[in-house]
């Protein structure tokens, strides 16, 4: 009988234990944190890089063919929530609401993580998103249109994956004792930026540290409310992190078009991976395939 009450307790659960956490990270990125590993391992030795590129081409054709784009993260994520039904986890302490202050918090979010992202690309030397020439470019209608271009799976996706990973982040991994919150957001950090080492050891640092940290400090100490994290989340997955990028009318620019590979050949490659990476889902999101018929213009 003490078993079962220490297993499911009587009273809602509303601090995780370690091992909760250890078996929910398990459950939701294990996977991922390998596949991300395997492939940042090949990108560091050349003879390994075309395989895993040949493996992950067919295995996002095959994945195409199917109609349920996200299977396995819906399954990953059932089991995860079981798992805290056993626990008698108390759902109810997530702040999760619908406000008017929604309007400013996600569009404010998107811009600033957007802003640092075109910075990191600038610095790096993938993009020069601050050239001043590209400012007369900026169209805000381009949101819409982008967005209209993307298919209802593809926002579907974005949607379940905003949630998947700040639920995890922002919502289950803050539901510890205050004594533990500086250990477990190192841990959350580390766990951030193991699965997206995939896109380079840059960006896993930018994504796991700089907007992890973001996210957090933002959410325990000013918004308090996990929803404009879901929806922040899933328009960096629709779109990438990149303001402008997502304001700019590449396409509709002659002058642009010596530019324009650059942008698009980057935001393919970081939608490929996440397309393999977002939990062996296997599927080119349709802005991709907007992009691809776009990019033929310019060979």
């Amino acid at each position: 009988m003490k078993i079962l009450q220490s297993i499911h307790p009587t009273k809602p659960l509303r601090y995780l234990r370690w091992f909760d956490i250890l078996i929910i990270t398990v459950l939701m990125f294990g996977l991922f944190i390998i596949r991300s590993t395997e492939l940042f391992l090949a990108s560091m030795f050349p003879t390994g890089l075309s395989t895993t590129m040949d493996t992950a081409s067919d295995t996002v054709g095959e994945g195409a063919a199917y109609s349920s784009n996200f299977t396995l993260q819906v399954i990953l994520l059932t089991l995860a929530l079981l798992y805290l039904l056993i626990r008698n986890y108390d759902f109810k302490q997530l702040p999760i609401r619908w406000t008017w202050s929604l309007l400013f918090w996600v569009p404010f979010i998107f811009a600033i993580v957007g802003l640092f992202g075109d910075l990191v690309t600038t610095l790096t030397g993938e993009y020069n998103y601050l050239n001043p020439a590209l400012f007369a470019h900026i169209d805000p209608m381009e949101v819409i249109r982008k967005f209209l271009a993307l298919s209802p799976m593809a926002i579907a996706y974005a949607l379940l994956n905003g949630f998947y990973e700040e639920f995890f982040f922002l919502g289950l991994l803050t539901s510890v004792k205050a004594k533990h919150k500086w250990r477990i957001l190192f841990y959350s950090t580390l766990i951030r930026i193991s699965f997206h080492t995939y896109q380079g050891l840059v960006w896993a640092l930018v994504i796991g540290v700089v907007y992890g940290l973001f996210y957090y400090f933002l959410y325990k100490y000013k918004v308090k409310n996990l929803l404009p994290f879901f929806l922040m989340h899933a328009l960096a997955d629709m779109f990438g992190s990149s303001l402008m990028y997502l304001l700019i009318a590449w396409e509709h620019k002659k002058k642009l078009r010596s530019m324009y590979r650059i942008p698009q050949v980057r935001f393919f490659l970081s939608n490929f991976w996440d397309a393999i990476h977002c939990n062996g889902i296997f599927f080119i999101p349709e802005s991709v395939n907007h992009l691809l018929q776009q990019m033929d213009l310019f060979h």
